[in-house]
């Protein structure tokens, strides 16, 4: 192939980046060399088609077609995609830049400080101000924009002793400077808490002494980004105590439209967060504050990010509606957002969470019907859909289809490369488990009362609430 980095780049683009990709390239101010147009077209070709990339993109082939009669020359052949490529980058940088106007006129702000430019630069900090006052929340960036402004009028001021108003322009570079820094630090504690409780780490993050009384006091108290995340902070150091957790979705609802659609969606799933560890404490009323956090979510136009919904989100909201017993809720968000996740995993997402509730609504037949013929690439779907599977011919008295199914179970097991030993032991015991629930003398509460027992005293998480449920059912015949 040509040059793997340089086609490996070009097919994150989409169709319409490829068309101003040649729209760069064709502008002699950017880039003077014929050939580097004529190889993206070859390039361009190949991509838009994606069959036969191999093929159609061999070395020998695209040189004959770039240089005809010419002597393969493999230095050149380098030289000219890795210049290709050179300019795509180039490409990606401008194409940010031009996104984002508020960081190309702070840019400008610089550029225009020459004194015959004053009339330019006073129109460019208007611009700013205006684009700053306009901004969709305080966010990190927008602390960080406000002291990039107000350091470029300082730095200028800086360079003439004599400036009269000096301290006007100082102060509020130093202001801004701080909101940045103590936001920012704020966030990257928050960060270092939540990796911290997963996982084992010695290391801490320092906070300098006298952090945490300094921004207690005025302007700070009243940055809401600042108030938000000490009531997160507390939320994770001191989990047991609720009133943390109360006053920072008061702190959420009240500063809403304060922040930035990413902060704001950060800080929800952190009190999600919280309501998942208090579920795992056994404090089972927290489902309903959890699904009520995704209503929020849905209802402040936060869900999606560029457009697109997460899979592990949209697994977690049909399981924890389904847990409240939200069951229309959950098939009408199944139907609308389902098209909103990644192509790839789209329809798997869709059928398997459709099954569940299905599964949850006892449509055994339907059930069956969507999940019988259905082979999952991805383990965790495989195994979900077979637990459904597994109960719902439990539930229908299917037991012929329950043991050939126990069978096949054990097979996946066997051979599968990708699960770990304990994972495959825990999965295995289950299947016991279920086989000898279907095999238990009813007529014998002893034999019933052993058995629960021997299920309560396994510690693993596998589908054990639905054994002791069914136990239960068996206890009361």
């Amino acid at each position: 192939m040509v040059s793997e980095k340089l086609v490996s780049l070009l097919r994150t683009f989409s169709k319409y980046e490829l068309n101003r990709f040649r729209k760069f390239l064709l502008s002699p101010y950017f880039n003077e060399q014929e050939d580097l147009v004529r190889l993206f077209g070859l390039l361009n070709t190949a991509l838009r088609t994606e069959d036969n990339l191999e093929m159609k993109l061999d070395k020998q082939g695209v040189w004959k077609a770039l240089y005809p009669g010419k002597k393969f020359d493999n230095a050149h052949m380098r030289r000219i995609s890795s210049e290709l490529g050179q300019l795509a980058m180039h490409f990606l940088t401008e194409e940010a830049r031009r996104q984002d106007a508020l960081s190309e006129a702070l840019e400008l702000q610089q550029v225009l400080e020459k004194p015959e430019l004053q009339k330019h630069l006073s129109g460019v900090e208007r611009q700013i101000r205006r684009q700053l006052d306009a901004a969709p929340g305080q966010s990190t960036w927008y602390y960080l924009s406000q002291f990039r402004m107000h350091w470029n009028v300082y730095n200028r001021a800086s360079k003439v002793v004599a400036t009269a108003d000096f301290m006007n322009k100082l102060l509020p570079a130093d202001q801004s400077l701080d909101y940045f820094y103590v936001v920012q630090k704020l966030k990257f504690y928050v960060a270092w808490l939540i990796f911290r409780g997963f996982r084992s780490t010695q290391q801490e993050l320092l906070v300098i002494p006298g952090f945490w009384d300094y921004i207690r006091q005025s302007p700070f108290s009243d940055l809401p980004l600042v108030s938000i995340y000490q009531d997160v902070i507390l939320c994770l150091t001191e989990p047991d105590e609720e009133q943390h957790f109360r006053h920072l979705l008061k702190n959420l609802e009240k500063y809403a439209d304060k922040l930035t659609k990413e902060d704001l969606r950060e800080c929800y799933y952190i009190a999600q967060n919280y309501c998942a560890f208090k579920v795992n404490q056994g404090k089972t009323d927290y489902y309903q504050v959890f699904f009520s956090l995704f209503q929020s979510i849905i209802n402040l136009g936060i869900l999606l990010e560029n457009g697109q919904l997460s899979e592990g989100v949209f697994k977690n909201m049909i399981t924890i509606s389904l847990r409240v017993g939200e069951f229309e809720w959950a098939e009408n968000f199944i139907q609308e957002y389902s098209e909103c996740l990644p192509s790839g995993i789209r329809e798997n997402a869709r059928t398997f969470n459709l099954a569940n509730l299905y599964s949850h609504q006892r449509k055994y037949d339907k059930v069956i019907e969507l999940l019988r013929n259905v082979e999952y690439s991805d383990v965790v779907y495989s195994l979900g859909s077979k637990l459904i599977l597994l109960r719902t011919y439990y539930e229908l008295g299917e037991y012929l289809a329950l043991d050939s199914l126990i069978d096949s179970f054990r097979i996946f097991l066997r051979r599968n490369k990708v699960m770990s030993k304990s994972l495959k032991r825990e999965y295995n015991s289950f299947l016991n488990f279920v086989k000898k629930l279907t095999t238990l003398d009813t007529s014998n509460p002893a034999a019933i009362a052993a058995f629960q027992q021997r299920v309560m005293a396994v510690s693993s998480t596998t589908p054990k609430k639905w054994l002791l449920d069914k136990i239960e059912e068996l206890q009361k015949k």
